[in-house]
Order: C-alpha cells, then sequence, then structure tokens
C-alpha cells in the first residue's frame, strides 16, 4: 500500500470508530430514559391494570381458560423477547 492508501485507510477506520461512538452514546441515551420510563408511578400501575382489564375482556369473550392460555403465550412472547 501506499501513503495515500494507509492514509485512506486510517481516515476511514477513524469515521467508523466515530459513527460507532455516536452510535452507542444514543442507544445507551435511550436505555437510560426508558428505564427512567419504567421506573414512574404511572408505568408500574397502569400497565398491569391494562394487562388486568385485557385479561377480563377476553375472559368474557371466549372463556376463563382459554383466556388464560392465551395470556401465558402472551407473556411467553414478551419474556422471549428481552
Amino acid at each position: 500500500m501506499n501513503e495515500d492508501q494507509t492514509s485512506a485507510a486510517r481516515d476511514l477506520e477513524e469515521l467508523r470508530e466515530a459513527v460507532l461512538d455516536d452510535w452507542l452514546m444514543v442507544t445507551s441515551n435511550v436505555t437510560d430514559a426508558l428505564r427512567d420510563i419504567q421506573q414512574t408511578v404511572s408505568w408500574r400501575v397502569t400497565r398491569p391494570l391494562r394487562a388486568a382489564k385485557t385479561f377480563s375482556r377476553k375472559a368474557e369473550e371466549v372463556g376463563v381458560v382459554p383466556a388464560g392460555r392465551l395470556a401465558a403465550v402472551e407473556v411467553a412472547r414478551r419474556l422471549g423477547r428481552r
């Protein structure tokens, strides 16, 4: 490799590192923001209440046992994504 190619390769590597650093900064900020939201009372109270309301509605529509099965599948699906 000549000097121009070496310089270009070095510049490209520095650019890649800068982009990666920016991406890491953004994703860590998003993670921090999500954690802050999940710690709020609203999040901790309303999400379980919405889940209970949804389950109650499903139980009225299809019965308690099928609704329980659907809830178990949904929980497994959500936990599988983590």
